[in-house]
C-alpha cells in the first residue's frame, strides 16, 4: 500500500505547520459540510497526521476514526492527541462493517496513489458509508477555472516530492480519475480553493 509511506519523520513533523495557511480554509469547509449534514460517525481515509480530525473534534463530532499506513504520519497524529482515533490500516480494505459511517473524508490522498489503489479506496469509502451518507473528497482540479499560478504551484509541490508520488499525480490529473471513480454519484457540492487548483467535492453515497 502506498498511502503516505514516502513521508519522512521530519516531513511529517513540519507537515501541518507548513500547510496551515493554504489548507486551513479547506479543513474548515470540510468541517462545515460534515456538521451541516449532522454526521456523527466519520472516518478519514488516509488521515495522515490527523489534522482534519482535530477540526472535526472541535466541532463535537461524536465518533471519529482515521486510518493510514504511514508510521511517521500516525506517530505525529498520536503526538496531537489522536492515539485513540487514528490507526494503522489499509484504507483500501478496512476492517469496518458495511454502512458503518455517516461520512468519509479523502483529503489530498487519491492523487498520490496508484490508480488501482485510489479506485479501491474510493470504493471502500462507498462500502463503509451508509446510503445517503457523504463522500467528501479534497484533491487537485485543473480546468478552465484554475489560475495558472495555482496550477504551477501544485505541480511544483508534487514534483518536489517526486518518485511514484509525482507519477501517480500526473496520471490522476491526465486521466481525470475522480470523475471515473464517482460516475453515477450525485455531486451535492463543489467548492474551489488555492487559485482554483484544488476542489472540495461532496458526493451523496448510494
Amino acid at each position: 500500500m502506498l498511502q503516505h509511506n514516502h513521508y519522512s519523520r521530519f516531513l511529517t513533523f513540519i507537515y501541518d505547520t507548513a500547510l496551515h495557511i493554504p489548507i486551513r480554509k479547506i479543513r474548515q469547509s470540510v468541517t462545515r459540510v460534515i456538521t451541516h449534514h449532522k454526521a456523527q460517525n466519520v472516518i478519514d481515509l488516509c488521515c495522515g497526521t490527523g489534522n482534519q480530525l482535530l477540526y472535526l473534534q472541535k466541532a463535537n463530532i461524536q465518533y471519529l476514526k482515521g486510518v493510514d499506513v504511514s508510521d511517521n504520519m500516525l506517530r505525529q497524529a498520536k503526538l496531537s492527541g489522536l492515539s485513540d482515533v487514528c490507526f494503522k490500516m489499509d484504507a483500501s480494505q478496512t476492517d469496518f462493517k458495511d454502512n458503518s459511517f455517516d461520512a468519509a473524508v479523502m483529503s489530498f490522498s487519491l492523487h498520490e496513489t496508484h490508480a488501482d489503489i485510489a479506485n479501491a479506496i474510493f470504493n471502500e469509502a462507498r462500502r463503509i458509508v451508509k446510503s445517503g451518507g457523504l463522500l467528501v473528497v479534497v484533491d487537485y482540479c485543473f480546468d478552465e477555472k484554475t489560475h495558472f499560478l495555482g496550477r504551477f504551484a501544485a505541480r511544483a509541490v508534487e514534483k518536489m516530492v517526486g518518485g511514484d508520488h509525482y507519477r501517480n499525480f500526473k496520471y490522476f490529473m491526465n486521466h481525470d480519475l475522480l470523475s471515473s471513480f464517482s460516475k453515477g454519484l450525485k455531486v451535492a457540492r463543489c467548492q474551489r480553493f488555492l487559485l482554483g487548483a484544488a476542489a472540495l467535492w461532496v458526493y451523496e453515497n448510494r
